[in-house]
This record gives C-alpha cells, structure tokens and sequence, in this order.
C-alpha cells in the first residue's frame, strides 16, 4: 500500500474549533490516494482534535458551551 505524508499548516486564530476537513481531503486528492487511513498529528501544546459529526449545528454549539 502506498504511504503519503504531509504537513498542514494552520493560521493561528483565536480559541474555539476550527474546522479543517477540507484541508485534509484536498491533500488525500491531491496525493490521487482512493483507499487507506488518515492519521491526523497536532504538534501543538495547547491543541486537541476533535472527531464528530458535523450533520447538527447545535452539536458544534454544544462543544463550544
């Protein structure tokens, strides 16, 4: 199986989520990869990832609350 890596660079912004899943589909696109596994690296100190649905706005809102 082919193996692709990158690094995605952010703007820094201020605290809340921020949504980059078209960041990371662009890249697998880019990369022509149809089938494998995504594995996402924060290489920061004070970042988490956060995995959801993203069907309900109020489920962003709740997070955020």
């Amino acid at each position: 199986m082919p193996v692709h890596q990158t690094t995605l660079t952010l703007p820094s912004r201020s605290r809340g989520l921020h949504e980059f899943t078209d960041l990371v589909a662009a890249e697998v696109a880019r990369a022509r990869l149809t089938c494998g596994v995504v594995t996402v690296f924060c290489q920061h100190t004070s970042c988490s990832l956060v995995i959801m649905e993203n069907a309900d706005p109020s489920a962003r809102r709740d997070l955020e609350a």
